[in-house]
């Protein structure tokens, strides 16, 4: 039998409940090793539900047990590069929960420090393994839609659609925003991968309308990428129905998914317009295609369409991405999917030049400087007034 990989949560909230734990549980090459949480009932619980682990109310003691190989970091934001800093000093692989940081500089220092204590660092970016995302990134790659040169996204919802035991989101301090820290920082990271590219400038409108916290709920950007790209980014937290819709349009087709729900606008997880033939596209994309219903009296040429249902696996991507982690930890091998540490610095840059942007009211160059400033938008004045 392989060696199996002790992992250690930290923190046990939703999101472990929901995704971290049960993907602990599913793979072949980890095991529960230890829970920490400083309510000992809630990581008492947590424990007992999958069999029993070692139960923790402090890091460092989870830090100092020896079976624990990987520590899954789902706590406050702003707690994250001073945790992370004592797992490497301890020798620990981390999973962090996105975002890595709030700052910018602190996601590069976290980079780094990996580096230095020659530890696995990833960013919980799970979605880059839903499956439609795994084929509209195997369809680009083959070049089904030609040259990229334009997408939108946009992702809204309630603001109390999703609850946390803390609240902590609508203290920024904590959390270093409510929408673009949370929400859109996935389409912020999953852009970047799709198109292997890196974000050139970006000009905000990051504000607060509407919900009772004094966060910002409504959020557009634009960017311009280095391949030259340009692109849109929309969100908002007070839409009373989820909206989930990514579109990229380039030379040879278009391209268009959603990742949470679909809706009577975007009906279908993946659709591709490709002007690629039929008989050129990869297998894979071939068998994933749901054939339009049409007589055989009736049958017309292929207009380019094609319409793409693969198996819905939202929770299953926090087990592929914890999978693909400890492949990486015990032979070396990465998957080509989950994100890395600087993956998440990435994101992390693209969320703090916005809020630079919001309060210059310019478009901001990057790469940010290492040592770049960070403030938040004054979010107590009403979006359109000064």
């Amino acid at each position: 039998m392989s060696r199996q990989l002790g992992v250690g949560l930290y923190g046990a909230g939703n999101i472990v409940h929901d995704g971290h734990a049960p993907a602990v549980a599913a793979g072949a090459s980890t095991r529960l090793a230890a829970v920490c949480d400083i309510d000992e009932a809630r990581a008492r619980t947590l424990a007992e539900a999958y069999g029993g682990a070692n139960i923790y109310t402090s890091l460092d003691k989870m830090l100092a047990d020896p079976s624990v190989d990987i520590v899954i970091m789902a706590t406050p934001n702003n707690l994250h590069r001073r945790d992370f800093e004592a797992c490497a000093r301890a020798g620990k692989h981390v999973l962090c929960e996105k975002p890595l940081a709030v700052t910018y500089p602190d996601a590069l220092a976290m980079t780094r420090i990996a580096e230095e204590h020659k530890i696995v660092l990833k960013t919980g970016f799970n979605q880059r393994y839903l499956n439609q995302i795994r084929l509209a990134k195997l369809a680009i790659d083959a070049g089904l839609i030609g040259e990229v040169f334009s997408f939108r996204t946009v992702f809204s919802a309630k603001w109390d659609n999703w609850v946390d035991g803390t609240n902590f989101r609508w203290d920024l301090e904590k959390s270093g925003g409510a929408t673009t820290n949370d929400n859109l920082i996935h389409r912020f990271d999953m852009l970047r991968y799709l198109l292997d590219d890196d974000y050139a400038e970006v000009v905000a409108d990051v504000s607060h309308c509407v919900i009772p916290p004094v966060v910002d709920d409504n959020v557009h950007l634009m960017v311009r990428t280095n391949k030259g790209a340009r692109g849109s980014f929309i969100a908002d937290r007070y839409s009373p129905v989820l909206g989930d819709a990514t579109e990229l349009y380039g030379t040879k087709g278009s391209l268009s998914f959603w990742t949470n729900a679909g809706s009577p606008f975007f009906d279908v997880p993946l659709a591709i317009n490709t002007t690629v033939p039929m008989n050129e596209l990869p297998e894979e994309i071939r068998k994933a295609v749901y054939p339009t219903a049409r007589s055989k009296q009736n049958r017309h040429a292929w207009d380019g369409w094609l319409s793409i249902w693969p198996p819905r696996n939202e929770w299953e991507t926090y087990a592929e991405q914890l999978a693909g982690m400890a492949e990486e930890i015990l032979s070396g091998t990465r998957d080509g999917i989950g994100a890395t540490g600087l993956d998440g610095a990435r994101a992390t840059e693209l969320v703090h030049a916005a809020y630079s942007s919001q309060i210059a009211r310019s478009w901001v160059s990057l790469p940010l400087a290492d040592d770049a400033p960070f403030a938040f938008p004054d979010f107590e004045a009403k979006a359109g007034r000064p």
